[in-house]
């Protein structure tokens, strides 16, 4: 009889144990911050999605004023007649920031802006190279002293996340900006906007007060899904989710490009502005 009472309190005290660890394993996963809420989206890894293209400029040299030796359909692309240069820094130049990898990376100006106030670094017919589901990784550089000047436009876009490619509105599309409400107050936000079909632009998110990174490389991402009506977008800047939304229409045409680097500003900013590109990955449809 002792030897049954011994073995019901041995399995009594398992019991009391597992009670015990079970209250503190649900109390630890109920003070966990969701994945969204620490700034991040992950379905998988790269939405499963696999790598279709990546470069770190490494090998890259400058063929003209619109091309690099790289081995995807690209294009650099100025708005006006002149007042705009891409270079190999490390290789053409040697004055700009360390890159983010290796010794090369692009480097993108606006020289004269009475002759262009464009410049963009644009990879092109995306649907044959990923197809209509796409994750864009890249590195981004602002110089230390960025800040807009001119009395016009408050805001300079960094990069589109989709063109349809419908010359010359290139409808819709999205843009990422930055934003700065007072050119006299270093103080920046951030924006998604967008071009619907009839080129009315709109905003999709807005994240104020953000700490533009400048001086230092930071990390641009985005997950695009085209559809007609049901697209999706998600865009993280330097990890922190910035917007993440759907039922866009991303597709109006059966193909796009999309622009990893670009200078875009008002007229009235005579300053000349740079921008640095480096480390590109391109993940689509398996």
């Amino acid at each position: 009889m002792r030897k049954y009472n011994f073995e019901i309190v041995i399995l009594l005290f398992l019991l009391y144990y597992c009670l015990i660890a079970s209250i503190h394993l649900a109390r630890a996963q109920s003070t966990a911050t969701p994945i969204q809420a620490q700034g991040r989206i992950v379905y998988d890894e790269h939405f499963g999605l696999i790598l279709k293209y990546d470069t770190d400029f490494e090998d890259v040299t400058k063929i003209d004023d619109s091309k690099l030796s790289l081995t995807i359909e690209h294009s650099f692309e100025f708005g006006g007649d002149g007042g705009a240069s891409i270079w190999i820094e490390g290789m053409d130049r040697q004055d700009g920031p360390t890159p983010h990898s290796g010794t090369r990376c692009v480097g993108m100006e606006l020289t004269d802006v009475t002759k262009s106030r464009r410049c963009e670094f644009n990879l092109q017919h995306m649907m044959e190279l990923v197809g209509d589901e796409v994750y864009v990784s890249v590195w981004l550089y602002l110089p230390s002293d960025w800040a807009l000047h001119g009395s016009g436009w408050n805001w300079y876009a960094i990069a589109n996340p989709f063109f349809d490619y419908n010359p010359p509105n290139y409808t819709p599309y999205t843009e990422i900006h930055i934003n700065q409400l007072n050119v006299d107050i270093e103080k920046f936000d951030v924006e998604v906007m967008g071009r619907d079909a009839n080129f009315n632009r709109y905003t999709i998110d807005t994240v104020s007060n953000f700490p533009l990174p400048r001086g230092t490389w930071f990390h641009l991402e985005w997950y695009l899904y085209r559809h007609e009506t049901n697209g999706k977008l998600i865009v993280w800047f330097d990890g922190q989710l910035i917007s993440n939304k759907s039922g866009l229409t991303t597709k109006l045409t059966d193909d796009y490009l999309a622009c990893v680097g670009k200078i875009y500003h008002d007229t009235s900013d005579t300053t000349p502005h740079q921008i640095w590109v480096d480390d590109l990955e391109i993940y689509g449809s398996p």
